[in-house]
C-alpha cells in the first residue's frame, strides 16, 4: 500500500537549526512550550525543521546512540514534538549526513581519505560503517522516541568527495575491472572513478531512506540538493521530496535556476530562503544580518511563481529562544506567500522555451562529484538571456527533454558537449515537426555537424571576437569556430575583425540556420551563453534576442516591460497564470552590498496573450482585482499599471 506523502500537502515551512557544538552550554535552557507555541502561532507554518544533528556531529537531543552535546539543559526536541503535534504542524529533523566531524573523531576509520592519503576531519566515507552504525540507528531512535515526521538531511552531495581508502579502492576495481585507481583527472579511468563515487552516494541515500520508510512509512526523507542542478541524473532513490537551501546572498538567482530544474522532476518540492545574509565569507566579518521583508519576499517569489513550496531558514538563540522580531519577519514572508498560494501552488508549466542541462556534459566539466564550479554558467546564462527577453523558460535534464521536448516551441542547448545519439535524434525530429533549436559552442561543427549543417572551415579563433548587433558590435570571449555550410544551411552572422560593422566584416560564418522540415536549427559557434552569465552585457542580450526574433515564434505571451521583469507562464487547473516578478533593486547591489532595501516599481507594463476564446475573467492576484483588458483577434491585451514585487495575471 502506498503511504500518503504529507510533504505534497504543505506549502510554507520554517527551518530552525543550531548545529550543536561541544562549546554549547545552554541548549534548550530558555525554550518552553508556551514560548514555542506563541512564536509558531505568529507565523502559522505547515511544517518546521528543528535542530537535531549538525555538521559538528553532536546532537541537540539526549541520544543514546551517538554524541549528545554536553550543553543540553533540557530536551528541546521533546518540546518541539509536543507543541507541533498540538498545533497540527509537521515536525522534520535537520540532520547532517556525510559531514560529521565528531563521528570521525571517535572513529578515524570512518573518515574519507584524499588522494595523498590524508584523512578528512569532517567528511565520512560512503563505504565506512558510519551510516549503518550511527546515522541509521540515530534516525530510528528519533522515530521511536519522538515520532518525528521527516528528515531533511544536510551536508550531503555538496559535501561528498572521492575517497581513496582501501575499501573504496577495492570496490572500484571490483566493480569496474580497472587494476589501478586514478589519483588525478589526467589518469586513466578518472571519469569512471568519479561516477563510481556518485553511485556510492546514491546507494547510501537509498539505504537510509529505505530504513526510515521501513520503520515509519509516513516519515518523509529528503537529501539536501539531491537531483537538483548539481545532480542532473534521473531520480533513482525513493525520496519523498526534493529541496535545497539557496545562497544567502543573491538567492533569487539560485532559486530561478534550481526551481526550474526541480519543477520538472514531477515530485513534491520546496526551496529554502535564508532569512539572513552577509558579505564576504561565512566566518569573516561583518556578522550576519536579517534581510528586510521586501528582500525576502522577492526571493520567495521565484519559488511561489514556479509552483513550489517555500521554506525560510532562521536560527534560534543557542538557548532555544526564538527571537520575536525574527518571527515577525517570518510572519510577513508567510503572509506574502499565503496570499499567492491559491493562485500559484502546484501549478504546472505552459511549455514555451526550454534550456537543456545535460549530465554527460556537466560531469565532464567538474573535477568533484557534484559541486558545479563554473560548469553551470552556460545554462544560467541561457536562462537569464531568455528571461530578460521576456520568454517563459524551463530547464530540462536529458531525461525530461526526451520525455517532453515536443511540447516546446524553442529548445536551447547552451554549450553542452557530449550530446547522446538519442538526444541528437530527438532534436532533429523536434525541428522537423516545427520546433526551433538554438545551440551554441565552438564544438558544434565537430561533434554534431549533421544537426547544425556545418563543418569546421578554419582553425578556431581562441581569442575574443566581435559579433554584429544592428549597427554596433558586442565582444564575446573565445573560442569560436568559423564554419562551412551544407546546402540546406544559410549564414546568419559573420565575424567582425573589429567593432565597425560596415567596415570590419569578414567572410567567416559564425551563426548559421539550417532549415529542417517545418522548423530549424540555429547554431552560434561560440560561447555566447557563458559570456552572458559572466557579464550580462545588454548588447549581448540584444544579440540573443534578435536571433530568437528572426524565428518568429508565436509565444503565448508577448510582454512590453524592462528586462528586469521576469515572466513565468503556468497553468493551474483550467486557469492560465501569467506571473510577473520585479527582479530589480533600487540600490546598486555589489559583493559589498547584498541587501535589497527598496524596489523601484515598474510602471506601464502591457501584455498580449494568445487565447482561443474570450475569457470569462481576467484578474490580478493577489487580491482578485479586475484587470484592464480587451479581447480581439484571439488576443487578450492587458495593461498593468504597476508591478511592485510579484503579480499574477489570471485568465479564466
Amino acid at each position: 500500500m502506498v503511504q500518503p506523502n504529507w510533504h505534497a500537502e504543505v506549502f510554507f515551512g520554517i527551518h530552525y537549526d543550531l548545529h550543536a557544538s561541544p562549546t554549547d552550554t545552554a541548549l534548550g535552557a530558555e525554550l518552553t512550550a508556551e514560548h514555542l507555541r506563541e512564536r509558531l502561532l505568529r507565523v502559522q507554518p505547515d511544517w518546521i525543521h528543528c535542530d537535531c544533528k549538525g555538521h559538528p556531529g553532536y546532537t541537540s537531543w539526549p541520544t543514546k546512540v551517538g554524541s549528545p552535546a554536553l550543553g543540553i539543559v533540557q530536551d528541546a526536541l521533546q518540546i518541539h514534538r509536543e507543541v507541533t503535534r498540538e498545533l497540527g504542524i509537521k515536525l522534520g529533523m535537520h540532520y547532517s549526513g556525510v559531514w560529521d566531524s565528531r563521528a570521525i573523531e571517535l572513529h578515524p576509520d570512518w573518515a574519507r581519505i584524499d588522494a595523498a592519503g590524508t584523512a578528512d576531519i569532517n567528511m565520512t566515507c560512503r563505504l565506512s560503517a558510519y551510516a549503518d552504525e550511527l546515522m541509521i540507528p540515530q534516525m530510528l531512535e528519533l522515530i521511536d522516541n519522538y515520532d518525528v515526521d521527516g528528515f531533511w538531511v544536510d551536508g550531503e552531495n555538496w559535501a561528498s568527495h572521492p575517497c581513496w581508502c582501501p575499501r573504496c579502492r577495492a570496490a572500484f576495481m571490483h566493480r569496474s575491472g580497472y587494476t589501478l585507481v586514478p589519483t588525478t583527472q589526467d589518469d586513466l579511468g578518472w571519469a569512471d572513478w568519479l561516477a563510481f563515487h556518485r553511485q556510492l552516494f546514491v546507494e547510501y541515500v537509498a539505504r537510509y531512506t529505505d530504513a526510515v520508510h521501513t520503520r515509519k512509512p509516513t516519515c518523509t526523507v529528503c537529501s539536501n540538493w539531491m537531483y537538483t542542478a548539481c545532480h542532473p541524473d534521473p531520480v533513482a532513490v525513493p525520496l519523498d521530496y526534493l529541496s535545497g537551501d539557496y545562497d544567502p546572498s543573491f538567492g533569487a538567482n539560485r532559486a530561478a535556476l534550481e526551481g526550474r530544474v526541480i519543477a520538472t522532476r514531477e515530485m513534491p518540492w520546496d526551496l529554502m530562503a535564508w532569512s539572513f545574509t552577509k558579505t564576504g565569507a561565512m566566518t569573516e566579518n561583518p556578522p550576519w544580518m536579517l534581510k528586510p521583508p521586501l528582500h525576502l519576499q522577492q526571493e520567495l517569489s521565484e519559488v511561489v511563481a514556479l509552483g513550489g513550496a517555500v521554506m525560510v531558514y532562521d536560527q534560534p538563540q543557542r538557548s532555544g529562544w526564538l527571537t520575536g522580531w525574527h518571527q515577525d519577519l517570518l510572519a510577513a514572508a508567510a503572509a506574502f506567500c499565503r496570499a499567492r498560494q491559491a493562485t500559484c501552488w502546484r501549478s504546472r508549466t505552459v511549455p514555451q522555451a526550454a534550456v537543456l542541462h545535460l549530465a554527460g556534459h556537466y560531469y565532464a566539466q567538474i573535477d568533484t562529484l557534484f559541486n558545479a564550479g563554473t560548469a553551470l554558467q552556460p545554462v544560467e546564462g541561457a536562462l537569464h538571456a531568455l528571461l530578460e527577453n521576456h520568454i517563459s523558460t524551463d530547464i530540462l535534464t536529458e531525461a525530461a527533454a526526451l520525455a517532453g521536448l515536443v511540447d516546446y516551441k524553442l529548445v536551447v542547448v547552451p554549450e553542452q558537449t557530449r550530446m547522446s545519439a538519442a538526444l541528437t535524434a530527438a532534436l532533429e525530429a523536434f525541428a522537423a515537426a516545427g520546433g526551433h533549436v538554438l545551440l551554441s559552442g565552438a564544438h558544434l561543427a565537430h561533434e554534431v555537424p549533421t544537426l547544425v549543417g556545418a563543418i569546421p572551415a578554419d582553425e578556431q579563433v581562441k581569442t575574443k571576437i566581435y559579433v554584429p548587433v544592428a549597427d554596433r558590435a558586442v565582444p564575446v570571449s573565445g573560442p569560436w569556430q568559423p564554419v562551412l555550410l551544407d546546402a540546406a544551411t544559410e549564414p546568419w552572422l559573420y565575424r567582425l575583425a573589429e567593432q565597425e560593422p560596415t567596415k570590419d566584416a569578414t567572410d567567416q560564418v559564425i551563426v548559421t540556420q539550417r532549415q529542417v522540415g517545418a522548423g530549424s536549427v540555429v547554431a552560434v559557434h561560440g560561447p555566447v551563453f557563458r559570456d552572458y552569465a559572466l557579464a550580462h552585457y545588454p548588447l549581448l542580450r540584444q544579440l540573443i534576442g534578435n536571433l530568437m526574433a528572426r524565428l518568429s515564434i508565436p509565444w503565448v505571451v508577448t510582454l512590453s516591460a524592462p528586462p528586469r521583469v521576469e515572466l513565468i507562464l503556468r497553468q493551474q487547473d483550467d486557469r492560465l497564470v501569467v506571473n510577473l516578478i520585479n527582479r530589480g533593486a533600487a540600490e546598486t547591489l555589489s559583493p559589498q552590498r547584498v541587501i535589497v532595501e527598496e524596489l523601484a516599481p515598474v510602471d506601464g507594463i502591457t501584455l498580449a496573450i494568445r487565447y482561443p476564446r474570450q475569457p470569462r475573467a481576467v484578474t490580478l492576484e493577489p487580491g482578485g482585482h479586475a484587470a484592464s483588458w480587451t479581447y480581439a483577434d484571439a488576443q487578450i491585451r492587458v495593461a498593468l499599471p504597476r508591478l511592485e514585487i510579484h503579480t499574477a495575471v489570471v485568465i479564466e
